[in-house]
Protein backbone atom coordinates (compact mmCIF):
# COMPACT_ATOMS: atom_id res chain seq x y z
CA UNK A 1 0.00 0.00 0.00
CA UNK A 2 1.55 3.49 -0.69
CA UNK A 3 2.50 5.47 1.76
CA UNK A 4 0.06 8.08 1.39
CA UNK A 5 -3.12 6.19 2.05
CA UNK A 6 -1.53 4.13 4.85
CA UNK A 7 -1.29 8.36 6.60
CA UNK A 8 -4.84 8.89 5.33
CA UNK A 9 -5.91 5.93 6.62
CA UNK A 10 -4.11 6.71 10.26
CA UNK A 11 -5.72 9.72 10.02
CA UNK A 12 -9.50 8.61 9.67
CA UNK A 13 -8.92 5.98 11.75
CA UNK A 14 -7.49 8.67 14.73
CA UNK A 15 -10.51 10.62 14.06
CA UNK A 16 -12.87 8.21 16.44
CA UNK A 17 -11.72 10.13 19.77
CA UNK A 18 -11.74 13.67 18.68
CA UNK A 19 -14.58 16.61 18.40
CA UNK A 20 -14.31 15.89 14.54
CA UNK A 21 -15.83 12.60 14.79
CA UNK A 22 -19.37 14.24 15.23
CA UNK A 23 -18.64 16.41 11.77
CA UNK A 24 -17.69 13.07 9.82
CA UNK A 25 -20.36 11.36 10.86
CA UNK A 26 -22.86 13.79 10.15
CA UNK A 27 -21.34 13.82 6.60
CA UNK A 28 -21.33 10.17 5.63
CA UNK A 29 -24.95 10.30 7.06
CA UNK A 30 -25.94 13.56 4.39
CA UNK A 31 -24.00 11.60 1.57
CA UNK A 32 -26.07 8.41 2.58
CA UNK A 33 -28.94 10.42 2.38
CA UNK A 34 -28.39 12.75 -0.68
CA UNK A 35 -27.26 8.76 -2.29
CA UNK A 36 -30.63 7.11 -1.50
CA UNK A 37 -32.51 9.83 -2.43
CA UNK A 38 -30.87 9.49 -5.50
CA UNK A 39 -30.96 5.98 -6.31
CA UNK A 40 -34.65 6.54 -5.21
CA UNK A 41 -35.56 9.47 -7.47
CA UNK A 42 -34.39 6.88 -10.43
CA UNK A 43 -36.43 4.23 -9.78
CA UNK A 44 -39.67 5.82 -9.64
CA UNK A 45 -39.06 7.74 -12.21
CA UNK A 46 -37.92 5.02 -14.46
CA UNK A 47 -40.98 2.97 -12.92
CA UNK A 48 -43.04 6.17 -14.48
CA UNK A 49 -41.78 5.90 -17.78
CA UNK A 50 -41.79 1.82 -17.82
CA UNK A 51 -45.75 1.71 -16.40
CA UNK A 52 -46.63 4.58 -19.04
CA UNK A 53 -44.88 2.55 -21.61
CA UNK A 54 -46.21 -0.45 -21.05
CA UNK A 55 -50.40 1.12 -20.35
CA UNK A 56 -49.73 3.06 -23.82
CA UNK A 57 -48.80 -0.20 -25.56
CA UNK A 58 -51.65 -2.18 -23.98
CA UNK A 59 -54.50 -0.14 -26.16
CA UNK A 60 -51.89 1.50 -28.68
CA UNK A 61 -49.73 -0.01 -30.98
CA UNK A 62 -46.05 0.57 -31.59
CA UNK A 63 -46.75 2.32 -35.03
CA UNK A 64 -49.77 4.27 -36.23
CA UNK A 65 -50.10 5.42 -40.32
CA UNK A 66 -52.46 7.17 -41.45
CA UNK A 67 -53.38 8.83 -45.14
CA UNK A 68 -53.21 12.22 -45.45
CA UNK A 69 -56.53 13.24 -46.65
CA UNK A 70 -60.64 12.60 -46.00
CA UNK A 71 -61.08 9.01 -47.02
CA UNK A 72 -58.46 6.42 -46.86
CA UNK A 73 -59.85 3.81 -48.99
CA UNK A 74 -57.16 2.06 -50.83
CA UNK A 75 -55.99 0.69 -47.17
CA UNK A 76 -55.69 -2.81 -48.56
CA UNK A 77 -52.57 -2.00 -51.12
CA UNK A 78 -51.08 -0.06 -48.40
CA UNK A 79 -51.14 -3.17 -46.07
CA UNK A 80 -49.87 -5.20 -48.67
CA UNK A 81 -46.77 -2.80 -48.96
CA UNK A 82 -46.03 -2.51 -45.55
CA UNK A 83 -46.11 -6.42 -44.40
CA UNK A 84 -42.91 -6.50 -46.45
CA UNK A 85 -40.99 -3.71 -44.60
CA UNK A 86 -38.16 -5.14 -42.14
CA UNK A 87 -39.43 -5.26 -38.41
CA UNK A 88 -43.13 -4.73 -39.17
CA UNK A 89 -44.87 -8.17 -37.25
CA UNK A 90 -48.79 -7.34 -37.93
CA UNK A 91 -50.95 -4.46 -39.09
CA UNK A 92 -54.34 -4.05 -38.16
CA UNK A 93 -56.68 -1.18 -39.48
CA UNK A 94 -58.87 0.89 -37.18
CA UNK A 95 -61.32 3.81 -37.34
CA UNK A 96 -61.31 6.49 -34.94
CA UNK A 97 -64.86 8.32 -33.92
CA UNK A 98 -66.34 10.26 -31.45
CA UNK A 99 -69.97 9.12 -29.46
CA UNK A 100 -72.07 9.22 -26.69
CA UNK A 101 -72.26 6.54 -24.30
CA UNK A 102 -75.33 5.79 -22.12
CA UNK A 103 -75.94 3.73 -19.46
CA UNK A 104 -78.16 3.08 -16.86
CA UNK A 105 -76.71 6.29 -14.28
CA UNK A 106 -75.48 8.62 -16.93
CA UNK A 107 -74.20 9.48 -20.31
CA UNK A 108 -70.45 10.24 -21.01
CA UNK A 109 -68.48 11.08 -24.44
CA UNK A 110 -66.42 8.29 -25.99
CA UNK A 111 -63.91 7.88 -28.51
CA UNK A 112 -64.90 4.92 -30.36
CA UNK A 113 -61.94 2.69 -32.02
CA UNK A 114 -62.77 -0.04 -34.88
CA UNK A 115 -60.68 -2.92 -34.61
CA UNK A 116 -60.47 -5.69 -36.66
CA UNK A 117 -60.81 -7.76 -33.68
CA UNK A 118 -58.57 -11.12 -35.08
CA UNK A 119 -55.51 -9.02 -36.57
CA UNK A 120 -55.78 -6.26 -34.02
CA UNK A 121 -55.28 -9.10 -30.79
CA UNK A 122 -51.61 -9.74 -32.44
CA UNK A 123 -51.23 -6.07 -32.42
CA UNK A 124 -52.15 -4.75 -29.26
CA UNK A 125 -51.65 -6.53 -25.60
CA UNK A 126 -55.94 -5.22 -24.90
CA UNK A 127 -56.84 -9.00 -23.88
CA UNK A 128 -54.15 -8.90 -21.16
CA UNK A 129 -56.40 -6.48 -19.70
CA UNK A 130 -59.86 -7.04 -19.79
CA UNK A 131 -61.07 -7.25 -16.18
CA UNK A 132 -64.40 -9.41 -17.01
CA UNK A 133 -65.94 -10.66 -20.74
CA UNK A 134 -64.53 -10.97 -23.63
CA UNK A 135 -62.25 -8.95 -26.43
CA UNK A 136 -63.22 -11.85 -29.06
CA UNK A 137 -67.04 -11.70 -28.12
CA UNK A 138 -66.69 -7.84 -30.22
CA UNK A 139 -66.98 -9.51 -33.97
CA UNK A 140 -69.83 -11.37 -32.63
CA UNK A 141 -73.47 -10.73 -32.21
CA UNK A 142 -76.49 -11.70 -30.66
CA UNK A 143 -79.05 -13.70 -31.12
CA UNK A 144 -82.08 -10.89 -31.58
CA UNK A 145 -78.96 -8.73 -34.09
CA UNK A 146 -77.42 -6.36 -30.60
CA UNK A 147 -73.61 -5.88 -31.76
CA UNK A 148 -71.29 -6.03 -29.01
CA UNK A 149 -68.57 -3.15 -27.34
CA UNK A 150 -65.83 -3.01 -25.14
CA UNK A 151 -65.85 -0.43 -22.30
CA UNK A 152 -62.92 1.26 -20.06
CA UNK A 153 -63.55 0.82 -17.03
CA UNK A 154 -63.97 4.16 -15.29
CA UNK A 155 -66.01 5.10 -18.55
CA UNK A 156 -68.24 1.80 -17.36
CA UNK A 157 -68.65 2.79 -13.86
CA UNK A 158 -69.66 6.28 -15.22
CA UNK A 159 -72.63 5.19 -16.92
CA UNK A 160 -73.70 2.63 -14.69
CA UNK A 161 -72.51 -0.34 -16.93
CA UNK A 162 -71.65 -4.19 -16.57
CA UNK A 163 -70.89 -6.83 -19.19
CA UNK A 164 -73.86 -8.51 -20.33
CA UNK A 165 -76.01 -4.92 -20.22
CA UNK A 166 -77.09 -2.86 -23.18
CA UNK A 167 -75.79 0.86 -23.53
CA UNK A 168 -76.88 3.24 -25.86
CA UNK A 169 -74.60 5.02 -28.69
CA UNK A 170 -75.20 8.03 -30.27
CA UNK A 171 -73.18 8.88 -33.37
CA UNK A 172 -74.19 12.80 -33.94
CA UNK A 173 -72.18 13.50 -37.21
CA UNK A 174 -72.88 10.46 -39.26
CA UNK A 175 -72.90 11.06 -43.01
CA UNK A 176 -75.88 9.94 -44.56
CA UNK A 177 -73.78 8.98 -47.92
CA UNK A 178 -69.95 8.08 -47.61
CA UNK A 179 -69.81 8.81 -50.88
CA UNK A 180 -70.41 12.45 -50.51
CA UNK A 181 -70.17 15.24 -47.84
CA UNK A 182 -72.87 17.38 -47.20
CA UNK A 183 -72.96 20.77 -45.14
CA UNK A 184 -76.07 20.35 -44.13
CA UNK A 185 -76.75 19.36 -40.61
CA UNK A 186 -77.41 15.48 -40.45
CA UNK A 187 -79.70 13.77 -37.60
CA UNK A 188 -77.51 11.92 -35.08
CA UNK A 189 -77.83 8.54 -35.32
CA UNK A 190 -78.31 5.93 -31.92
CA UNK A 191 -78.14 2.73 -31.71
CA UNK A 192 -78.09 0.07 -28.81
CA UNK A 193 -75.01 -2.78 -27.98
CA UNK A 194 -74.49 -4.91 -25.62
CA UNK A 195 -71.20 -4.85 -23.31
CA UNK A 196 -69.33 -7.60 -24.10
CA UNK A 197 -66.32 -7.13 -21.64
CA UNK A 198 -64.80 -4.12 -19.75
CA UNK A 199 -60.98 -3.36 -19.43
CA UNK A 200 -58.90 -1.54 -17.14
CA UNK A 201 -55.38 -0.50 -18.33
CA UNK A 202 -54.30 1.54 -15.54
CA UNK A 203 -54.22 4.83 -17.73
CA UNK A 204 -56.85 6.45 -16.33
CA UNK A 205 -56.98 8.18 -20.00
CA UNK A 206 -57.67 5.47 -21.41
CA UNK A 207 -59.67 3.88 -19.07
CA UNK A 208 -62.37 6.90 -18.81
CA UNK A 209 -62.48 7.74 -22.51
CA UNK A 210 -62.05 4.77 -24.92
CA UNK A 211 -64.71 1.59 -26.11
CA UNK A 212 -63.95 -0.91 -28.53
CA UNK A 213 -66.15 -2.38 -31.41
CA UNK A 214 -65.97 -4.58 -34.12
CA UNK A 215 -64.61 -1.98 -37.33
CA UNK A 216 -67.53 -3.57 -39.83
CA UNK A 217 -69.82 -2.26 -36.70
CA UNK A 218 -68.05 0.76 -36.13
CA UNK A 219 -67.95 1.24 -40.36
CA UNK A 220 -71.73 1.14 -40.39
CA UNK A 221 -72.83 3.17 -37.47
CA UNK A 222 -70.41 5.57 -38.32
CA UNK A 223 -71.78 5.56 -42.08
CA UNK A 224 -67.55 5.50 -42.82
CA UNK A 225 -68.62 3.21 -46.03
CA UNK A 226 -65.45 1.08 -47.00
CA UNK A 227 -63.00 3.55 -45.51
CA UNK A 228 -60.75 3.65 -42.42
CA UNK A 229 -58.90 5.96 -40.27
CA UNK A 230 -55.61 4.46 -40.10
CA UNK A 231 -53.46 1.52 -39.61
CA UNK A 232 -51.65 0.33 -36.18
CA UNK A 233 -48.27 -1.31 -36.51
CA UNK A 234 -46.83 -4.09 -34.02
CA UNK A 235 -42.82 -4.41 -34.67
CA UNK A 236 -40.51 -6.97 -33.45
CA UNK A 237 -38.91 -4.46 -31.12
CA UNK A 238 -40.59 -1.57 -29.18
CA UNK A 239 -36.97 0.18 -29.04
CA UNK A 240 -36.71 0.11 -32.35
CA UNK A 241 -40.00 1.30 -33.49
CA UNK A 242 -38.46 4.30 -34.87
CA UNK A 243 -36.30 2.73 -37.35
CA UNK A 244 -38.86 0.89 -38.29
CA UNK A 245 -41.50 4.29 -38.46
CA UNK A 246 -39.05 5.43 -40.99
CA UNK A 247 -38.38 3.29 -43.27
CA UNK A 248 -42.38 2.95 -43.07
CA UNK A 249 -42.60 6.75 -44.21
CA UNK A 250 -39.90 5.95 -46.70
CA UNK A 251 -41.80 3.30 -48.36
CA UNK A 252 -45.42 4.57 -48.15
CA UNK A 253 -44.39 8.35 -49.41
CA UNK A 254 -43.54 10.70 -46.36
CA UNK A 255 -45.61 13.53 -49.29
CA UNK A 256 -49.01 10.73 -48.38
CA UNK A 257 -48.66 9.35 -45.05
CA UNK A 258 -48.35 10.46 -41.59
CA UNK A 259 -46.21 7.56 -39.72
CA UNK A 260 -45.60 8.33 -35.85
CA UNK A 261 -44.69 5.68 -33.62
CA UNK A 262 -44.87 5.25 -29.79
CA UNK A 263 -43.12 8.64 -29.13
CA UNK A 264 -44.01 10.66 -31.10
CA UNK A 265 -47.41 9.47 -30.40
CA UNK A 266 -47.36 10.71 -26.82
CA UNK A 267 -44.43 13.15 -26.79
CA UNK A 268 -46.02 15.20 -24.08
CA UNK A 269 -46.00 12.35 -21.95
CA UNK A 270 -42.25 10.79 -22.01
CA UNK A 271 -41.38 14.66 -22.95
CA UNK A 272 -42.56 15.67 -19.07
CA UNK A 273 -41.29 12.42 -17.56
CA UNK A 274 -37.84 12.92 -19.22
CA UNK A 275 -38.33 16.61 -17.63
CA UNK A 276 -39.43 15.26 -13.99
CA UNK A 277 -36.23 12.94 -14.19
CA UNK A 278 -33.49 15.61 -14.69
CA UNK A 279 -35.34 18.14 -12.34
CA UNK A 280 -34.90 15.19 -9.53
CA UNK A 281 -31.55 14.49 -10.49
CA UNK A 282 -30.80 18.39 -10.30
CA UNK A 283 -32.58 18.99 -7.11
CA UNK A 284 -31.67 15.73 -4.81
CA UNK A 285 -27.98 16.41 -6.45
CA UNK A 286 -27.74 19.48 -4.26
CA UNK A 287 -28.05 17.65 -1.07
CA UNK A 288 -25.25 15.91 -2.30
CA UNK A 289 -23.24 18.97 -2.68
CA UNK A 290 -24.27 20.31 0.85
CA UNK A 291 -22.73 17.14 2.46
CA UNK A 292 -19.75 16.97 0.10
CA UNK A 293 -19.29 20.89 2.33
CA UNK A 294 -19.13 19.27 5.34
CA UNK A 295 -16.37 17.31 4.07
CA UNK A 296 -14.39 20.29 2.97
CA UNK A 297 -14.72 21.57 5.97
CA UNK A 298 -13.48 18.32 7.82
CA UNK A 299 -10.40 18.48 5.64
CA UNK A 300 -9.85 22.07 6.25
CA UNK A 301 -9.58 21.36 10.17
CA UNK A 302 -7.80 18.65 9.40
CA UNK A 303 -5.06 20.77 7.56
CA UNK A 304 -4.80 23.10 10.40
CA UNK A 305 -4.24 20.63 12.85
CA UNK A 306 -1.92 18.62 10.89
CA UNK A 307 0.43 21.73 10.07
CA UNK A 308 3.30 20.12 11.78
CA UNK A 309 2.54 16.50 10.08
CA UNK A 310 2.80 18.23 6.82
CA UNK A 311 5.78 20.19 7.80
CA UNK A 312 7.79 17.05 8.83
CA UNK A 313 6.65 15.44 5.80
CA UNK A 314 7.65 18.20 3.34
CA UNK A 315 11.10 18.10 5.57
CA UNK A 316 11.40 14.47 4.78
CA UNK A 317 11.46 15.11 1.01
CA UNK A 318 7.35 14.44 0.56
CA UNK A 319 6.34 16.23 -2.63
CA UNK A 320 3.21 18.10 -3.13
CA UNK A 321 1.37 16.09 -5.21
CA UNK A 322 1.75 13.32 -2.33
CA UNK A 323 0.05 15.44 0.18
CA UNK A 324 -2.33 15.81 -2.08
CA UNK A 325 -3.19 12.42 -1.66
CA UNK A 326 -3.06 11.94 1.58
CA UNK A 327 -6.07 14.79 1.90
CA UNK A 328 -7.99 13.78 -0.84
CA UNK A 329 -7.99 9.93 0.24
CA UNK A 330 -9.25 10.86 3.86
CA UNK A 331 -11.85 13.11 1.75
CA UNK A 332 -13.00 10.08 -0.46
CA UNK A 333 -13.03 7.83 2.26
CA UNK A 334 -15.98 9.71 4.28
CA UNK A 335 -17.59 9.95 1.02
CA UNK A 336 -17.31 6.35 -0.01
CA UNK A 337 -18.62 5.33 3.34
CA UNK A 338 -21.39 7.56 3.20
CA UNK A 339 -22.23 6.36 -0.44
CA UNK A 340 -22.22 2.47 0.88
CA UNK A 341 -24.47 3.04 3.12
CA UNK A 342 -26.87 5.38 0.78
CA UNK A 343 -26.96 2.14 -1.55
CA UNK A 344 -27.66 -0.05 1.09
CA UNK A 345 -30.04 2.16 2.42
CA UNK A 346 -31.65 2.76 -0.94
CA UNK A 347 -31.86 -1.43 -1.27
CA UNK A 348 -33.55 -1.93 1.99
CA UNK A 349 -35.55 1.15 1.55
CA UNK A 350 -37.07 0.88 -2.24
CA UNK A 351 -36.39 -2.52 -3.61
CA UNK A 352 -37.54 -3.96 0.75
CA UNK A 353 -40.75 -1.77 1.48
CA UNK A 354 -41.75 0.12 -1.26
CA UNK A 355 -41.95 -2.23 -3.63
CA UNK A 356 -45.45 -3.43 -3.01
CA UNK A 357 -46.42 -0.17 -4.26
CA UNK A 358 -48.02 3.14 -2.81
CA UNK A 359 -51.31 3.85 -3.69
CA UNK A 360 -52.20 6.84 -6.12
CA UNK A 361 -54.78 8.45 -7.00
CA UNK A 362 -55.15 7.80 -11.02
CA UNK A 363 -57.20 10.79 -11.83
CA UNK A 364 -53.95 13.08 -10.90
CA UNK A 365 -51.30 10.70 -11.52
CA UNK A 366 -52.54 8.10 -14.40
CA UNK A 367 -51.84 5.01 -12.84
CA UNK A 368 -52.82 3.74 -9.51
CA UNK A 369 -49.48 2.69 -8.10
CA UNK A 370 -46.43 4.37 -7.43
CA UNK A 371 -43.54 2.43 -9.77
CA UNK A 372 -40.44 1.37 -8.64
CA UNK A 373 -37.57 -0.05 -10.89
CA UNK A 374 -34.91 -1.97 -9.57
CA UNK A 375 -31.98 -0.58 -12.11
CA UNK A 376 -28.37 -1.55 -11.04
CA UNK A 377 -26.92 1.38 -13.17
CA UNK A 378 -29.21 4.04 -11.10
CA UNK A 379 -26.82 2.64 -8.51
CA UNK A 380 -23.50 2.97 -10.65
CA UNK A 381 -25.04 6.81 -11.24
CA UNK A 382 -25.95 7.69 -8.22
CA UNK A 383 -22.59 6.01 -6.59
CA UNK A 384 -19.97 7.49 -9.25
CA UNK A 385 -21.76 11.27 -9.11
CA UNK A 386 -21.49 11.10 -5.25
CA UNK A 387 -17.72 10.12 -5.76
CA UNK A 388 -17.17 12.66 -8.21
CA UNK A 389 -19.30 15.56 -6.04
CA UNK A 390 -16.89 14.60 -2.95
CA UNK A 391 -13.58 14.43 -4.66
CA UNK A 392 -14.34 17.59 -6.24
CA UNK A 393 -14.91 18.80 -2.89
CA UNK A 394 -11.71 17.29 -1.12
CA UNK A 395 -9.36 19.14 -3.65
CA UNK A 396 -9.21 22.61 -2.45
CA UNK A 397 -8.39 21.79 1.12
CA UNK A 398 -6.40 19.51 0.07
CA UNK A 399 -4.41 21.60 -2.07
CA UNK A 400 -3.92 24.30 0.39
CA UNK A 401 -2.27 21.63 2.20
CA UNK A 402 0.12 20.44 -0.12
CA UNK A 403 1.06 24.16 -0.68
CA UNK A 404 1.51 24.69 2.58
CA UNK A 405 5.39 26.08 3.33
CA UNK A 406 7.55 23.33 5.56
CA UNK A 407 8.96 26.74 7.31
CA UNK A 408 5.57 27.71 8.42
CA UNK A 409 4.04 24.72 9.95
CA UNK A 410 7.54 24.28 12.12
CA UNK A 411 7.08 28.08 13.02
CA UNK A 412 3.31 27.95 14.18
CA UNK A 413 3.67 24.26 15.67
CA UNK A 414 6.84 25.94 17.80
CA UNK A 415 4.76 29.20 18.70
Amino acid sequence: MPYELQIAWRHVRARGGRSLSVVSWLSILGVALGVAALVGGFAVTSGFEIAFREKVLGVTAHIFVREYGVRFSGYREVDEIMRTVSGVRATSPITYNEALVAGRTGTQGAVIKGIDVPRATEVLALSDYVESGTVEGLGVADADGVAKVLLGAELARRIGAKVGDVVTLVSPLKNPSPQAWSATAATPTSRMFRVSGIYRAGYYEYDARYAFMDLATAQRFFGLGDVITGFEVAVTDVLASGGVAERLRERLGPEDFSVMDWRRQNRNLFTSLVYQRVAIVIVISVMVVLASCLVACILIMIVMERTKEIAILKAMGARERSILAVFVAEGMAIGAAGTALGLVLAAVLFQGFLTSGISLDPKVYGIARLPIVFNPWDYVFAATGALGITFMASLLPAWRGARMAPVRGLVETHA
